[in-house]
């Protein structure tokens, strides 16, 4: 068994920046050996000359904090890039926010615990097929209200776990905190977020039972090959 890298993109104020931490105040213009420009379309054009990758993992980070979409960057990365499914965090609060974003081609939505507001979107009948579930945790708290996390019958199919701590921090991922949602999920598919440095953290993860990774430094420090990345 093998864990699929997803790519991970962090936008803010219109650029691609480092995430460190979940301080989003303190993260800094992106520096990367793939691309000596911070333009989202840059950024993911040097990523698919690295890799044929079929996600990545975008978060708008203005979105997030001030709930403020730009829909036309979200619309033209499906015009510049058909062939990518992009997963997309745009700071969902309410089921008419997922309606807008879910509408927009080539992109699944991403439910961040810490910013829904109504719990009860988790249970209408698309969201489960067509969107991704992010519980989020920094400083050892679940960010969100505690209905989410207590009720994993109403989780989509897609799960990822997201540890703000480890992200950026190249200290692995949280194993302990994989296991504790694992061991709550039902049916989902585990996606694990925040710490992997290497190869042998991919091996770990595969062990685990955890279907997918999402990796941001590692690639833009070029310690994951492409030879890693085609086998997994």
């Amino acid at each position: 068994m093998s864990v699929q890298i997803i790519p991970v993109i962090d936008v803010m104020r219109g650029i691609v920046v480092h995430a460190s931490g979940g301080k989003r105040e303190h993260y800094q213009p992106l520096q990367s050996i793939l691309s000596q420009s911070c333009d989202p379309f840059d950024v993911i054009e040097a990523l698919l000359e690295l890799h044929d990758f079929k996600k990545i993992y975008i978060a708008d980070l203005d979105a997030i904090n001030d709930h403020n979409y730009d829909e036309s960057f979200y619309l033209a990365l499906h015009d510049r890039f058909p062939d990518v499914e992009f997963w997309l965090d745009v700071g969902i609060r309410t089921y008419n926010d997922w309606q807008i974003i879910s509408q927009i081609s080539g992109i699944w939505c991403v439910l961040g615990s810490e910013t829904i507001e109504e719990v009860e979107l988790l249970q209408a009948p698309l969201v489960r097929e067509q969107a991704i579930l992010s519980l989020d945790y920094q400083d050892g708290e679940f960010l969100g209200t505690h209905e989410i996390i207590d009720s994993p019958k109403h989780w989509p199919k897609k799960v990822i776990v997201m540890n703000l701590d480890h992200v950026g921090a190249e200290g692995g991922p949280d194993y302990s905190l994989l296991a504790i949602v694992k061991a709550l999920s039902i049916d989902s598919e585990l996606i694990a977020a925040g710490g992997v440095r290497n190869e042998r953290d991919l091996e770990e993860l595969a062990k685990r039972e955890v279907t997918a990774t999402l990796v941001a430094s590692a690639l833009h420090r070029g310690s994951i090959s492409t030879k890693v990345l085609s086998e997994y």
